[in-house]
């Protein structure tokens, strides 16, 4: 456990940097949901699914038998490696059901469907962590169970890309869940399948930020060229009836009068001076994150490239010496089954 651990450290301090330039997402994300904007106009849906809902799905005043035969598996389900197949399993379900309850436009179901799935998968890990601990060789189910995560991640992918708002939030609130159980099932794989898989998690989860930190940077400077563009009627409106009001003090020859708009047009277009740099300033920022967020993307993929090539090489360099050393092992003996025909001829 320490082992591995210890390659999850390792790994993450390789990306910190990476990590570093897109820190403003969550500023971005939250900024987006509180101006409520929308970007997609069709009903999000879910991929067909390998497994299929239960009986009764969770729109249903029923829903609770469906939950009360899950428990009762459970309780007559000894083993926790088996309760782990179970949960998997269930969670399945759920995401099927999911895939139903976006298509009635349900709130409660799709609440309840996404929450199925992520307390499944928890659960399941938990209790393939149990059995690990038991002694148990786990690392069969481990791989079954992970391969399955990974499939339904890639699904919630799509559901999230099409998603906004509370959708949106739920469904990465489920993400993060569905990592954290993906991690502790890892620990159950073998030493070489386990360092793949953080590689891979780690890769993902970089992928994610980046893409989210420009998305949400990019709808920010949309909002705020709109923002921009409405201050600046409102301006032009200010300014105008600043100056009418001078033109009336003019044609009254009222000197006072006079001199008291043009004082105030005076400051309207200071004050407007002020906003129109307040203005240009939030927008150089949006697009230096966005910019960030590209340049981040690029040293990524430029130390991805560079991790593979050296995966590559590695394997490369290992295959043709075990090669090598498995045909000179064999002709060693080779030659040393000719040696000793050849002293059981002169014997003979």
């Amino acid at each position: 456990m320490i082992r591995k651990t210890s390659v999850y450290i390792g790994l993450i301090s390789f990306a910190i940097l990476i990590l570093i330039l897109v820190t403003s997402e969550p500023v971005y994300a939250r900024h987006r949901r509180v101006l409520g904007v929308s970007t997609q106009s069709a009903t999000p849906q879910l991929p067909p699914t390998i497994e299929g809902p239960g009986l009764i799905l969770p729109d249903s005043p029923f829903f609770f038998l469906d939950q009360i035969k899950q428990a009762t598996r459970l309780f007559f389900t000894f083993s926790p490696q088996d309760k782990a197949k179970i949960h998997n399993a269930v969670a399945g379900e759920r995401l099927a059901e999911l895939r139903l309850m976006l298509a009635r436009q349900n709130p409660s179901g799709i609440e309840t469907a996404l929450e199925g799935v992520s307390k499944n998968l928890e659960q399941a890990a938990d209790n393939l962590n149990n059995a690990q601990l038991k002694g148990e060789d786990v690392s069969e189910t481990a791989r079954t169970i992970n391969v399955d995560i990974e499939r339904r991640q890639e699904l919630l992918d799509v559901l999230e890309s099409q998603a906004d708002g509370q959708l949106e939030l739920m469904v990465s609130v489920v993400q993060a869940s569905i990592l954290n159980s993906k991690i502790k099932v890892e620990d159950g794989l073998p030493d070489d399948e386990f360092e793949i898989e953080v590689r891979d998690d780690l890769n993902r989860e970089i992928e994610r930020r980046i893409e989210a930190a420009t998305e949400s940077a990019l709808e920010l400077e949309d909002e705020l060229d709109e923002l921009e563009h409405e201050a600046t009627e409102a301006a032009q409106r200010a300014l105008k009836r600043r100056e009418e009001a001078l033109g009336k003090a003019i044609e009254e020859k009222n000197e006072a009068r006079k001199k008291a708009q043009e004082k105030l047009l005076e400051a309207e277009k200071k004050k407007q001076e002020k906003l129109f740099e307040a203005r240009k300033k939030a927008a150089e920022r949006a697009k230096e994150a966005i910019e960030k967020a590209k340049e981040a993307a690029k040293k990524f993929e430029e130390a991805q490239n560079e991790v593979d090539k050296i995966h590559e090489e590695s394997s490369d360099s290992s295959g043709p010496s075990a090669s090598s050393g498995s045909s000179s092992s064999n002709s060693g003996s080779s030659s040393s089954g000719n040696s000793s025909s050849g002293e059981q001829e002169e014997e003979d």
